[in-house]
C-alpha cells in the first residue's frame, strides 16, 4: 500500500497542469500544489521536524491549510487538525497531549498563541499563513511567515515508505472529560481513498466541494480521494459556509459533480438553499453520513434532484471504514438506516454482550475489523484496550476488532440496520460529541456543583444541547456566564444552547442521574 504523499506526486506527474484547488478565484494546479507542499516539508525538516513527529494545524480552511497537510506528510510527520473555531485553550490541551513538534496557524492568531503557551510550548516552530506584517517573535519557538515558507526549495524531500506509519491524529470528544486523539496510519487512509475513488467512479473530470472543516473526519474525502482521482476541489470559504443560499449558488456556478456532506447540511440546503431555482445538471452523486437523515427529507431532495444518485455512508473515526448504500426513490426509513458495503478485507461484526455473533433478527453492537482500524488512541493504551479486542469467531479464527458503540440489527441475508447508540454519545451538526466532556467543563466552574447535558432532537442540526445545572450553595452563576466558561474550553458546537438551573438532579436507585426523567420533565 502506498503512502499518502505518493498520491500527490503521481497525480502532479500525470496531471500537473490541471486545477487541484480553486478558492476565492485563486487556482492552484497539481504541479503548484506539489511544489508548495515540498516547500512546507523542507521548511519543517529544516526546523527539526522528523519522521513520526506531530504537526498541528489550527487555522480556518484555506489553500495554505491544505498545502500544509500535504507538506506535513511529505516531511514524514503526522498532521493534527484542530477545529479552527476551538478556543486556544483546547489547542493547548491537544498540543501538549500529543507533544506536537510544530504548528501551522493563521498570522492573526499569533497573540493568542503567545498568551496560551508562554514559554512552555511543546512546539519548536510555528508557520504562519497570512499577508500581514511579521508577528512579534515568541521566546519559546521559531516563527516563519508564509512568504518565508514559499522561499524554501521546491525540491521533493526524501519519500518515506512506511505505509504503516502514523499519518494523522484526529481528536474527538472524550467520555473521560478531555478530547482523545485517534491515531491513523498511511495504510488506513490510503485504503479508504482508493476504495472510495473506485466505488464512486471519481476521475479528473469531477468537481468536488470542500465543505467540512479540516478537523472533521469527512474532510479526508476531498483531500485524499480528490487528489488520487485528480479531481478539482473547491474548498468552501469559512465566511460563506453559514449561508445555505450562498453555498448552494456557489456549487451551482462551479458545476459541482460529487458532494459529500453530513445530513444536517443537506437539510439546511433544503430549507434555505433555494435549490429548485438553481442549475445542478452536472451533479451526479450526493453522499451523506455521520448522522441520520429522515426518509421524508431525503425524498424531498430526490424530487428536487431526480437525476442524482443518493448514497448513505457509514463511518467511524476509530476505523477509517466507509460503507456505501445507494437509496432508491421513494426512500423508506429502513433504507436511510442501512449500513452498506465496504472495502474488501474489512469486516462488520454484530456481537452480543458476550462478544459472540448474534442471530439474524437480533440487535447487537457493531464491531469493525480489518485494515481500516486505527493504530489506537494516542498515548492512551488502556483506553485503546477498552475498545480494541481480539474476537474469537470460531475454533480457529480470531480477528482484532474495534467496538463502535453503535447498535445494529442483523437481518436475514446479512443486511445491517443502524438502530442507535449504546452510550450517551450524540451527533451535533455531524460532529461527534460526548456529553461527559461538556459536563466536565461545566463542573470546572467554581459555582457549579453538578451538571448534566442532554440532547434535544432538532430537525436541521440533528441535536441541540441543553444543560441542567445545580449550583453550589451561595454561588451565583448565570446562564451566559456558564456559556462563556464553556466557550473558553470547548469548540462552538459543544457549547450548550440553553442552561436550566435546578435545586437538585433526579437520581435512580443506583445513585446515578436519571436522564430519562430529566428529558421528560
Amino acid at each position: 500500500m502506498p503512502t499518502l504523499p505518493s498520491f500527490l506526486t503521481a497525480t502532479a506527474s500525470r496531471h500537473g497542469a490541471r486545477p487541484a484547488l480553486i478558492m476565492d478565484d485563486r487556482v492552484l494546479t497539481y504541479a503548484e500544489l506539489d511544489a508548495s507542499a515540498n516547500r512546507v516539508a523542507n521548511s519543517l525538516i529544516r526546523h527539526g521536524v522528523r519522521g513520526g513527529d506531530r504537526v498541528a494545524l489550527w487555522m480556518p480552511k484555506s489553500l495554505e491549510a491544505i498545502i500544509s497537510i500535504w507538506g506535513v506528510l511529505k516531511a514524514g510527520a503526522a498532521f493534527v487538525p484542530v477545529d479552527p473555531a476551538a478556543p486556544v485553550a483546547r489547542l493547548a490541551t491537544i498540543a501538549r497531549d500529543c507533544e506536537i513538534r510544530a504548528l501551522v496557524s493563521a498570522l492573526d492568531r499569533a497573540d493568542d498563541l503567545r498568551q496560551a503557551f508562554g514559554t512552555s510550548a511543546p512546539m519548536r516552530t510555528v508557520l504562519y499563513a497570512g499577508d500581514e506584517t511579521n508577528p512579534t517573535p515568541a521566546a519559546s519557538w521559531v516563527s516563519q511567515t508564509w512568504d518565508e515558507v514559499e522561499a524554501e526549495s521546491a525540491h521533493p524531500p526524501p519519500l518515506h515508505s512506511d505505509d504503516a506509519g502514523l499519518a494523522a491524529v484526529q481528536y474527538t470528544s472524550g467520555s473521560g472529560g478531555t478530547p482523545k486523539g485517534v491515531a491513523i496510519s498511511h495504510r488506513t487512509f490510503a485504503g479508504q481513498a482508493e476504495w472510495t475513488v473506485t466505488s464512486l467512479g471519481l476521475s479528473t473530470e469531477d468537481r468536488i466541494p470542500g465543505y467540512t472543516p479540516l478537523s472533521g473526519a469527512m474532510s479526508t474525502f476531498e483531500i485524499f480521494a480528490g487528489v488520487l482521482a485528480g479531481a478539482t476541489v473547491y474548498p468552501v470559504p469559512p465566511r460563506l459556509a453559514p449561508f445555505p443560499a450562498a453555498v448552494a449558488k456557489s456549487w451551482s456556478d462551479q458545476r459541482i459533480t460529487v458532494i459529500y456532506v453530513v445530513p444536517s447540511v443537506l437539510q439546511m440546503l433544503l430549507n434555505r438553499g433555494n435549490l429548485g431555482a438553481l442549475d445542478f445538471s452536472t451533479l451526479r452523486i450526493i453522499v451523506t453520513g455521520g448522522e441520520h437523515l429522515p426518509a421524508q427529507r431525503l425524498g424531498e431532495l430526490m424530487r428536487l434532484l431526480p437525476r442524482v444518485r443518493f448514497i448513505i455512508s457509514y463511518a467511524r473515526t476509530e476505523a477509517k471504514l466507509r460503507t456505501l448504500h445507494e437509496v432508491k426513490f421513494p426512500p423508506e426509513d429502513i433504507d436511510t438506516r442501512t449500513i452498506g458495503k465496504t472495502a474488501a478485507g474489512n469486516r462488520l461484526l454484530v456481537l452480543g454482550e458476550d462478544e459472540k455473533p448474534v442471530a439474524d433478527g437480533a440487535i447487537g453492537e457493531l464491531w469493525i475489523s480489518g485494515p481500516c482500524l486505527m493504530l489506537g488512541y494516542y498515548g492512551l493504551p488502556e483506553m485503546t484496550e477498552e475498545v480494541m479486542r481480539t474476537i474469537q469467531l470460531g475454533r480457529s479464527e480470531s480477528v482484532l476488532a474495534c467496538r463502535t458503540g453503535d447498535l445494529v440489527r442483523r437481518h436475514a441475508g446479512g443486511r445491517l440496520e443502524l438502530i442507535g447508540r449504546a452510550d450517551e454519545q450524540i451527533k451535533v451538526r455531524g460532529y461527534r460529541v460526548e456529553t461527559a466532556e461538556i459536563e466536565s467543563a461545566l463542573c470546572r466552574h467554581p459555582a457549579v456543583h453538578a451538571a448534566v447535558v442532554l440532547a434535544v432532537p432538532d430537525p436541521e442540526t440533528g441535536n441541540r444541547l441543553k444543560a441542567v445545572v445545580v449550583l453550589k450553595d451561595g454561588s451565583d452563576g448565570g446562564e451566559q456566564t456558564l456559556r462563556n466558561h464553556c466557550a473558553a474550553e470547548l469548540p462552538p458546537y459543544m457549547v450548550p444552547e440553553t442552561i436550566e438551573f435546578r435545586a437538585s438532579l433526579p437520581l435512580m436507585s443506583n445513585g446515578k442521574v436519571d436522564r430519562r426523567r430529566l428529558r421528560e420533565s
